[in-house]
């Protein structure tokens, strides 16, 4: 076993994210370390839905034009080294050692390795290394919620970011919309430039953040207001104030519309602030992108598609994706929930536009719902797991029709790992 291996391996699993408690320790490491953190500037980003694509998006952009950019992200569907990416390259594990040794012999005298959780060691190893390879910007996404999240251990960023709010992980962030918007908007600090805000916040959510940027002094920016974008057809037609243009593009979905709004309305912020990405750069990374596990498209004649929709937010959104891209298709869609997550919800929508609902349960053994008892009540076909469903899938579904694997990004990362595999080839 790798040195890697071996240090993941012990490192506790808990989840620990709601104790009030644990920012102030991650503080102490930090002052330990002579605050790494201060040698970039750092786009933080929090939200219910969006994060991954809007960061990574916003990553891209600035790599593109020329900036070294440090991207923490999750969660990661094959490799957990998959958070920690450098102008897109994973850390190694070689880094991870290394950082991580170098991390625990600033430790404190009072504090061990097993005081922190592994998500905390990721976020203090993200930020030691962001520091050692130099880079300009890091953007980097909360874990869960925000105010309390691991990643607000950093002083005020130079922007701060919050996509789509909806009702998730309610057991810790609270079961009303108010209370993930609290929760959220404690990335908000003093000093912060200015603070952008998706498009088609809940009224609640908009107030409550809104107030919280008053009480910073930070300008709140509603990307909806600075940026249009259109995607239809492979292309996106942008217009940011006097710009205009229209490129090919591999965006799909409802929501990556709006995800990709609040990029762009990112770089009209940066650019404010002196950063160069020119159209043309903007213009280069549309017709390249794509994201692993969010409507992305890995198979055709059918179309398969996979995206890691996981509450009812997201479903309402691939609902509405599925009934503007695909009305005139056949659709069969494969399904595998998390036991904690409303499934009763996303499942009542989707009957609403599919042809054929498969069920399986994903490849989490602690949180994974037992599909089979779901599949028999409700009349829906059962595959054992991801592949085996995958493949009654395309039995079911005709050449011009479209399948789409969705419930669980665990259940995204089966089929991740295996795209290369004889059974997927097709």
């Amino acid at each position: 076993m790798s040195e890697y291996q071996e240090i993941i391996d012990r490192l506790p699993k808990q989840m620990l994210a709601g104790e009030d408690n644990r920012l102030e320790i991650l503080h102490q490491v930090l002052d330990a370390l002579g605050h790494p953190e201060h040698q970039y500037q750092i786009i933080h980003v929090a939200g219910t839905n969006g994060k991954g694509s809007t960061g990574s998006l916003v990553a891209r952009f600035l790599i593109t034009s020329g900036y070294k950019v440090g991207h923490f992200n999750s969660p990661a569907m094959i490799s957990d080294r998959e958070q920690v990416l450098v102008n897109g390259n994973l850390i190694s594990k070689d880094d991870f050692v290394t950082t991580f040794k170098k991390i625990l012999c600033a430790l404190p005298d009072y504090m061990t390795e097993q005081d922190l959780t592994i998500f905390e060691w990721w976020t203090v190893v993200m930020l030691q290394y962001f520091a050692d390879q130099a880079v300009d910007w890091a953007v980097i996404e909360c874990g869960l919620g925000g105010q309390d999240d691991a990643t607000n251990v950093i002083d005020a960023p130079a922007l701060a970011v919050i996509t789509h709010l909806a009702l998730d992980h309610t057991q810790i962030l609270g079961s009303k919309i108010e209370d993930i918007a609290k929760a959220k908007a404690g990335i908000i600090k003093y000093q912060t430039r200015a603070l952008v805000v998706a498009p088609n916040q809940p009224e609640a959510a908009k107030e409550i953040l809104a107030q919280r940027a008053q009480e910073a002094d930070v300008p709140l920016v509603e990307a909806a207001s600075r940026v249009q974008v259109k995607l239809a057809d492979g292309t996106a037609k942008v217009k940011m104030g006097e710009e205009q243009f229209t490129c090919p593009c591999n965006l799909h979905g409802h929501y990556q519309t709006e995800n990709l709004t609040t990029a762009l309305a990112i770089v009209e912020q940066l650019r404010q602030g002196g950063v160069t990405i020119d159209q043309t750069m903007l213009e280069k990374v549309l017709q390249r992108v794509t994201f692993p596990g969010r409507m992305e498209a890995i198979d055709h004649d059918p179309l398969v598609i996979l995206d890691g929709a996981h509450n009812p937010d997201a479903a309402k959104q691939m609902v509405a994706t599925i009934q503007e891209d695909f009305a005139d298709r056949p659709v069969t869609m494969v399904l595998g929930f998390l036991a904690d997550k409303d499934v009763e919800r996303m499942v009542t929508m989707y009957q609403q536009v599919a042809d054929h609902l498969i069920f399986t349960t994903p490849d989490n053994h602690g949180r994974a719902m037992d599909s089979w008892p779901l599949a028999t009540a409700m009349g829906h076909e059962w595959a054992p797991d991801a592949r085996e469903a995958l493949e009654l899938a395309r039995e079911l579904t005709p050449t011009n029709g479209v399948i789409i694997v969705t419930g669980s990004f665990y259940l995204i990362k089966e089929l991740e790992e295996g795209l290369n595999d004889e059974s997927l080839d097709r």
